[in-house]
């Protein structure tokens, strides 16, 4: 009964870790919009392990006529940890071509025309998915900067929520767990293998 109370105990243990150090799980402080552009927000994310690959899914959302690149172009960024990640304009409604400018991962954006959609303009709206994008997680806190801009010749500074918005409709952490997390668990599990020797060592010397 000792024995397998003690391993109860330590398969508990070694599935804690497991889990704590998978991290697959929401940012904190989205705001789906419809937000002004120029705006920006800031998320937020509490990680139990530090993982220099790790990777970020998010979806992007446009309301009207939120442009990709033409005269009248928006772009948006994303900075994570103080440094700049992500960035593309996208045809979310507008019109112009979809595109990202720097970054890893994969961005499929959809709006009423259909799939990574052309110069059409739709004024329904869209969204663009982002895939697979990389960065530094570290341990603790992590801070996930979104923000839209209006360069384009014709923007006048920005369009007004009568004529355009954003929102970030979700964003998923993932990462893997680090060597120490591996070690731990295989320390857990040597444990169960000493136990389990010691006590067939015991029954056959009674």
């Amino acid at each position: 009964m000792i024995f397998k109370k003690t391993v109860l105990a330590v398969l508990a243990t070694v599935a804690m870790g497991s889990s704590t150090a998978f991290a697959d799980n929401s940012l904190t402080g989205l705001i789906g919009g419809p937000l002004a552009n120029p705006g920006s927000f800031m998320a937020t994310y509490e990680s139990s392990v530090a993982d220099a690959q790790a990777t970020l899914n998010f979806v992007l959302s446009g309301f009207k006529s939120l442009d990709g690149f033409n005269s009248y172009q928006d772009v948006f960024t994303l900075t994570i940890n103080s440094a700049e990640m992500y960035s593309g304009s996208f045809n979310l409604g507008g019109g112009g071509t979809s595109s990202t400018s720097f970054g890893s991962g994969t961005a499929v954006t959809l709006n009423e025309h259909g799939v990574n959609p052309g110069t059409n303009i739709g004024w329904n709206g869209g969204t663009t998915t982002v895939t697979g994008l990389k960065f530094n997680l570290l341990q603790g806190h992590n801070t996930f900067l979104f923000a839209y801009s209006a360069p384009g010749i014709l923007n006048g500074g920005g369009q007004g929520l009568g004529d355009e918005g954003w929102g970030v409709k979700s964003a998923m952490v993932s990462a893997v767990p680090e060597p120490a997390t591996y070690a731990m668990m295989l320390a857990g599990l040597g444990l169960i293998g000493t136990i389990a020797r010691r006590r067939k060592q015991t029954a056959q010397n009674t």
